[in-house]
């Protein structure tokens, strides 16, 4: 029932954020919608089990990046940097309960993962997708306790956007035509998955509803920054590549709450 509730929830959340559906897009977000129930079956040990790949990988694609300019204007390579930009921060973040892992660790490794995500994006053109992601970041580190990361957090956040600011890259976002039902609705439907991601994560906060949580708690910030501060982020501006991060988290929210540690 919670399956078909989410699915229902999420492709009217689709059929608003693809506001031209063609017939590639509706097969893509037909494709992404079988991919967020298949990450809904997987165990949570094996989605756990990629942490260390993923922040592996966002790591040493900085480098790659500097040494190989080339790489910096294909848009596979960007769709990887965005991906593993959100999803190494969201796995790091969501298992900061791991024994023998002190404060400064703590501190230390999110701050390398934040600066190597940061300059992944921005060498592939979208350094706006941090503004939200850092907004999201400082949120979920104030609901878990985390004082001590969330002013180091707050502090590259402005810091990467005075550099923008200084370097005349646009903030602001064009805006946004939609009318008021469907900016209504989308909103809506973010919200409603936030909460039944919240309220699994209130009952049993395990990987995945810990992870799905986060997750739509960034496309909620998301889109209140583009809607509501006309601030350039990624969903509406980029719906297709943003699918790399929502499909995911669809999946989750099928999933939080089902399975013990």
């Amino acid at each position: 029932m919670k399956r078909m509730v989410v699915l229902v929830i999420s492709c009217l959340f689709f059929f608003c954020l693809f506001r031209a559906m063609t017939a590639i897009m509706t097969l893509l977000c037909c494709l992404v919608m079988a991919g967020a129930y298949a990450v809904s079956r997987i165990d949570q040990r094996y989605l756990l089990a990629s942490k260390y790949p993923l922040i592996g990988l966002c790591l040493l694609l900085s480098p790659a990046l500097v040494i190989y300019p080339a790489f910096r204007s294909s848009q596979v390579v960007a769709g990887a940097a965005l991906f593993l930009a959100f999803y190494g921060i969201a796995f790091f973040l969501v298992t900061t309960d791991e024994k023998g892992r002190s404060a400064l660790k703590e501190v230390m490794g999110l701050s390398l993962l934040y600066w190597a995500s940061s300059l992944n994006l921005f060498l592939t053109g979208h350094p706006e997708v941090m503004l939200p992601l850092s907004v999201a970041t400082l949120l979920f580190l104030f609901i878990i306790n985390r004082i001590a990361a969330m002013a180091f957090i707050a502090a590259y956040g402005s810091a990467g956007l005075i550099f923008l600011a200084l370097r005349g890259s646009p903030v602001l976002g064009a805006l946004v035509a939609l009318q008021e039902n469907e900016r209504s609705v989308l909103l809506a439907c973010a919200f409603c998955l936030l909460l039944i991601t919240f309220a699994a994560f209130v009952r049993r906060p395990d990987f995945t509803t810990v992870l799905g949580f986060f997750g739509l708690l960034y496309v909620s910030v998301d889109l209140l920054m583009s809607v509501g501060f006309r601030l350039k982020a990624l969903l509406l501006t980029q719906p297709a590549l943003a699918l790399l991060i929502i499909g995911p988290l669809m999946g989750m929210a099928m999933k939080g709450g089902k399975e013990r540690r």
